[in-house]
């Protein structure tokens, strides 16, 4: 454990002097940024935590500590704590599982056992203390209620866990059992686990905790509408996380939310998206607006499509791959509708595919299918000679596999029925 235990402190603290040269100390009695609260972002104040235990040179307490630190540097972009965090719980659990009876009559070690579980450390510490039986409370409590969430047994968990009340534990393992109870509670109360995950924050400000308590934070709030404190979190997390090991996984969930926001719905709405997205700069921007615009395809949000995908456009160099997708996504949400199905056809024809990403090569073929579906629907409808022309073009390719686009069909589908009917009403 020590040769483990010196290699990780070593890139900690490399990580951290690079850190601590790249931003600098805040001015005498000015409050850090990462613990300031802000707007309605803003954490509500609450009762003052429990303070640390001072570290031990050895034991359970420094090893979990060791492994935090090194999870921390995961928050600020290192692939090599990344790497190296199985390895070194996979030691960790080894050693705690090893240590003497004795080590366990400290209850700070007990709790050291239970954050090192909720970390990503697995259940086997913590059957081997519950089955000893030898541990007082509050522990044997949290390690029973911190073990059925582990062991995926959520009501039980949730019994154990709903009601205990973090204030008197240590900063830690006050963080580890609200990002808990949190979690337990986020289906049925959201907004009980919205104030969990606030509180969660301001306990562990710049920590990977804090990290996952703000990407979960913003997803709930996604999903209950709160559009003004999702905006505040979620520029919070640009700013803040960027480099995040994270991040990618993050900004995809972002333009599903997006998406599933509708912000394409009004311009107040897709003024939200921009603000965010204001964050990045042009390149990160462009990619976020294709995925928004691709996943708007794939939700029948044609609204949002384009217009994320014209913003993408606007970012994209002339002739590029990236320019090919924004005009495939743009002319795929075109050709649903009656007044721009043309334009949006001859955009798909001109499209080459041979600089396309596989992926959009099925939307391509699967939109050019579609297409060929309207055309051959709106055949012989007074008025709409250029319709019959299209139709009597067969589309170029056929419908690719069964994938993520065929969404797009029902849609288009569900288009058609709705011309047929105008068109009926109009010419009885």
């Amino acid at each position: 454990m020590t040769r483990i235990l010196s290699g990780i402190l070593g890139l900690l603290a490399a990580g951290l002097a690079g850190a601590a040269a790249a931003e600098p100390a805040p001015a005498p009695g000015t409050v850090p940024q990462a613990a300031a609260p802000q707007a309605a972002g803003a954490v509500p104040p609450g009762p003052a935590p429990a303070a640390e235990p001072p570290p031990r040179a050895a034991g359970p307490v420094a090893w979990v500590r060791t492994l935090q630190l090194l999870q921390d540097r995961v928050a600020a972009g290192s692939l090599s704590a990344h790497e190296g965090q199985l390895l070194m719980i996979v030691r960790i659990n080894e050693d705690l599982l090893q240590a003497a009876p004795e080590v366990w009559a400290d209850g700070h070690n007990v709790q050291a056992a239970i954050v090192f579980a909720l970390s990503g450390g697995g259940p086997a510490i913590l059957r081997r203390l519950i089955a000893r039986a030898a541990i007082g409370e509050p522990e044997a409590t949290l390690a029973r209620g911190a073990l059925a969430y582990v062991e995926g047994r959520e009501a039980e968990a949730s019994r154990l866990l709903r009601d205990v009340d973090t204030t008197p534990l240590p900063l830690t393992l006050a963080g580890a059992i609200s990002l808990t109870q949190a979690s337990l509670s986020v289906t049925e109360n959201p907004v009980r686990a919205i104030s969990l995950l606030d509180r969660v924050r301001l306990l562990l400000p710049g920590t990977l905790t804090d990290e996952g308590a703000l990407r979960r934070e913003i997803f709930t709030l996604g999903q209950i509408g709160d559009l003004k404190k999702f905006e505040i979190l979620t520029v919070q997390y640009l700013r803040r996380f960027p480099h995040s090991i994270y991040a990618g996984n993050f900004r995809q969930r972002l333009a599903f939310q997006l998406v599933q926001l509708d912000a394409g719905q009004d311009a107040e709405r897709f003024a939200v998206l921009d603000r965010i997205l204001g964050e990045l700069d042009a390149e990160s921007r462009r990619d976020l607006y294709l995925l928004i615009a691709r996943t708007a395809i794939q939700a029948g949000k044609t609204a949002a499509a384009l217009q994320a995908a014209d913003k993408a456009l606007a970012l994209c160099a002339p002739g590029s791959v990236d320019a090919i997708q924004a005009r495939l996504y743009r002319a795929a949400a075109e050709i649903v509708n009656l007044a721009t199905f043309q334009s949006g056809l001859r955009t798909l024809r001109s499209l080459d595919r041979a600089k396309l990403p596989s992926r959009d090569i099925i939307l391509l073929d699967t939109a050019l299918s579609t297409a060929d579906e309207i055309g051959r629907g709106l055949t012989g409808r007074p008025g709409l000679p250029e319709a019959e022309a299209a139709a009597a073009q067969p589309a170029q390719t056929t419908a690719g596999p069964a994938g993520e686009p065929a969404s797009l069909i029902p849609k288009a589908q569900a288009m058609i029925d709705q011309v047929d009917l105008l068109l009926r009403k109009a010419n009885p």
